[in-house]
């Protein structure tokens, strides 16, 4: 009779217990400097969804029932096995899906330029500015928004070739530099410089290296970098919806020739953007 009274309690509990449909895909693998797709789907709708990944901790905006995506990345120097959580907060229930995923090394070509001597090692009279472009352009990119203003086809800003892929291994007269945090597009001066999706312009400036400079947030740790232009059209706190212009192609800063470098970052992390432009 105990256990017949154990059973039956035991019954109602699983029954009064909430069973949620909800299911995560990730990849087990991912090289160095790639993004990646986080792909969640459910039949509930959970009131908040929160994202540990890499030391960043952040909330996303749910888009549920359905299906909705996270975008996330692995930088350069990240290589090694990483955890990946996800909490999801349920009729007031926390229920966490973690994932171990590998971050593999990759290899990236090798470029050897030539430039004035110059334009390798700076003047000391720079320094002081080269650091202060540095701090602003680091704080821009670390601004993490909860909202999302991101689409997932990011469309290209110039119509132009790549002249430089992303993660490429620079070695300027002979001594090596660090790796190529973005992608060249050729392109004639002049030529509108468009926004990959839609954003907020969190930073305007005329930097050294990367000479006329526009920064987007797109939301969730998303940020796209436009440097090297010959005007900026643009005003900081505006947004821009994706295709808008926001510059034109020059070759201020450090550039032998005019062109856009395209900059695409995760949590603060530069990723390939040829992996999320349509193209």
């Amino acid at each position: 009779m105990i256990r017949k009274i154990l059973f039956s309690l035991l019954l109602i509990f699983f029954w009064a217990m909430p069973v949620y449909a909800l299911d995560v895909q990730v990849p087990s693998e991912v090289g160095r400097g790639e993004p990646f797709w986080v792909d969640i789907s459910s039949d509930d709708k959970p009131a908040g969804i929160k994202v540990a990944w890499m030391d960043r901790e952040f909330a996303v905006p749910v888009d549920l029932p359905g299906e909705q995506r996270v975008l996330l990345g692995a930088g350069l120097d990240k290589t090694g096995e990483h955890e990946l959580s996800l909490v999801f907060d349920l009729d007031g229930e926390s229920l966490e899906k973690t994932f171990k995923i590998s971050v593999k090394d990759k290899d990236y070509p090798e470029q050897h330029l030539s430039l004035p001597e110059e334009m390798v090692t700076p003047p000391q009279e720079v320094h002081d500015r080269i650091a202060r472009d540095r701090e602003q352009i680091r704080s821009a990119l670390s601004t993490l928004t909860m909202d999302r203003y991101w689409e997932e086809d990011f469309k290209e800003p110039v119509p132009g070739d790549v002249s430089s892929p992303f993660g490429v291994q620079r070695f300027l007269n002979g001594q090596p530099r660090s790796a190529h945090q973005g992608v060249d597009f050729r392109g004639p001066e002049g030529t509108p410089v468009k926004a990959v999706t839609d954003g907020r312009v969190v930073l305007t400036g005329d930097f050294y290296y990367g000479g006329k400079t526009v920064i987007l947030d797109h939301g969730q740790g998303i940020h796209s970098l436009y440097m090297h232009l010959s005007s900026i059209d643009v005003q900081e706190d505006v947004f821009v919806s994706q295709g808008e212009k926001v510059g034109e192609v020059g070759m201020t800063g450090r550039a032998t020739g005019p062109h856009l470098h395209l900059g695409v970052y995760v949590l603060g992390d530069a990723v390939d953007p040829m992996y999320l432009l349509d193209r």
